[in-house]
């Protein structure tokens, strides 16, 4: 089954992304690999779905769908870029970061919100490596920020 049906299997709708007024590069390629920017939990203009510290204004469950929402702004960003995610042969690394404060330490199961969507939509292709750590101060206030490494196939 392709991973866009199993998203819409799993009520995740990848919007077409905004792009006005945008300068940076979310994505860039080097052979078959794609080095993905960090992604905050956003909607399809950018605009923030969660703020906030994990500990002090969030619950760790929040973190988890913090997470699992920068899995949705990444995904509409790689299918934006490919035109069909099921052009990702694999996925490599994951490098989680959460906006940690407090008595706060469980960045691994915050980042797990992101890992299950993926894991979820890809099957084994989308198992992957992951670090993930705690940090102060996101743009924009964003609770978690995830960057990744993909291989994709022409």
């Amino acid at each position: 089954m392709s991973a866009e049906k199993i998203l819409k299997d799993m009520g995740i709708e990848l919007k077409p992304i905004n792009r006005k007024g945008k300068g940076v590069v979310p994505i860039r390629r080097y052979k078959d690999l794609l080095f993905i920017s960090g992604h905050g939990p956003v909607d399809e203009n950018g605009e923030p779905l969660m703020q906030g510290c994990v500990g002090e204004d969030l619950t760790p469950e929040q973190a988890y769908e913090a997470a699992r929402l920068c899995a949705i702004s990444m995904l509409r960003t790689i299918k934006d870029y490919l035109g069909d995610l099921d052009r990702v042969e694999e996925w490599i690394k994951v490098l989680g970061l959460v906006n940690s404060g407090g008595d706060f330490w469980g960045m691994p199961r915050a980042i797990n919100g992101f890992s299950d969507v993926i894991v979820q939509a890809f099957g084994e292709r989308g198992r992957h490596a992951r670090a993930a750590m705690g940090s102060a101060n996101h743009e924009s206030s964003y609770p978690v920020v995830v960057d990744a490494i993909i291989r994709i196939r022409d």
